[in-house]
């Protein structure tokens, strides 16, 4: 490299340097209560979902209840699978509307497809992010906020139960800056973490990992946590005998929806949704439900060495039953949660 090569880089990262010392210092120098007469414009951080070891996973919103002031910007880091929807209440994610006198399961457009463009000003009304589609989904969605002094609710199209709030109040009144409502957020989601990890350990400990009465029980994840669950079968390994059943039960109180997938299991054949294109170019395609969200395989139904299983999905309260009648050695997985598998060991009747 020659010297005014060097130089150059030199310079750029002195200039990168002092960049980043002075937006720390901006950052770290703001108060801990904002006033919209001392900070003109404030950006605001809230988590939508958030994970743990373990597996845990939080169905939540961190902070729940953000206070700003009108002109701040509010930005959602999207963890996992959800949307964020300004909506007097959250849409159904699937719709079935009658085609050619059948029902065709589908996204719902409304949750599926954005209705506000990431970054825009929002004066109200129906605002939302869309869904995390395809491997170009932004993990980002933010909006400049230009609202009367008043409560705003929005939620997640794809969890029940999980929405937050968006207080905007009078220039007046000193509120939380973005450093203290973040570490608000965080131990929000923190507490629902540690809680699910709690119980997802104990079901772990305390799991039958053998069949009672010709039938073993395993879980699907825990309940009883909160908009937080650990994404685990318990047992993680089951050991029964030929003609014996499995079912899988989704707690009650749960927070999430699972699948029982065997392994191996093909993404690109066994697809959640299909794309079928609208109604027009000025339309957005159809994602009709496939059969990863559908299922292939009956409940009760009985299985045997390679063959390929697979659940619809089970909401909370909900169970799914197999009868294996062969000896051998059966993986399977939860295909819309990474690191859920599960065993299952067939040993011979006799």
């Amino acid at each position: 490299m020659n010297q005014a090569a060097k130089q150059r880089l030199l310079k750029l990262g002195t200039v990168a340097v002092l960049g980043v010392g002075v937006f720390a210092a901006g950052l770290l120098n703001r108060p801990s209560r904002a006033l919209a007469q001392d900070v003109v414009h404030n950006t605001y951080m809230v988590m939508a979902g958030g994970f743990a070891a373990g597996n845990a996973e939080a169905l939540a919103f961190g902070p729940s209840n953000l206070k700003v002031h009108r002109g701040d910007t509010v930005m959602w880091h999207i963890a996992s699978f959800h949307n964020v929807h300004f909506e007097d209440s959250p849409a159904n994610l699937i719709i079935a509307p009658v085609v050619d006198g059948k029902p065709l399961p589908q996204v719902n457009p409304a949750a599926g497809f954005p209705s506000f463009k990431n970054g825009d000003t929002y004066k109200g009304g129906d605002a939302n992010s869309g869904l995390p589609l395809g491997p170009d989904a932004s993990p980002m969605f933010s909006m400049v906020i230009d609202l009367p002094v008043g409560t705003y609710q929005y939620f997640c199209d794809v969890h029940a139960g999980m929405s937050g709030i968006l207080e905007v109040v009078d220039d007046s009144v000193a509120i939380p800056g973005p450093i203290e409502a973040s570490a608000e957020g965080q131990t929000e989601l923190d507490g629902s973490l540690i809680a699910a990890s709690a119980a997802g350990q104990q079901l772990a400990a305390t799991a039958k990992t053998e069949a009672v009465d010709g039938v073993l029980n395993i879980t699907l994840g825990t309940g009883g946590t909160g908009r937080a669950y650990v994404g685990a079968f318990a047992p993680s390994l089951g050991v029964i005998k030929a003609g014996e059943k499995v079912t899988w039960t989704n707690p009650a109180d749960s927070a999430e929806v699972h699948f029982v997938n065997a392994l191996p299991f093909d993404a690109a054949k066994i697809m959640d949704v299909v794309p079928q294109p609208g109604a027009d170019a000025n339309q957005p395609p159809i994602l009709t439900a496939g059969l990863g969200f559908l299922g292939t395989t009956q409940d009760g139904a009985t299985v045997g060495t390679g063959d390929s299983y697979n659940s619809s999905f089970i909401t909370p309260g909900q169970s799914f039953s197999l009868v294996f009648k062969d000896a051998g050695v059966y993986a399977y997985i939860c295909h819309i949660h990474p690191g859920m598998n599960g065993v299952v060991i067939v040993q011979p009747a006799s």
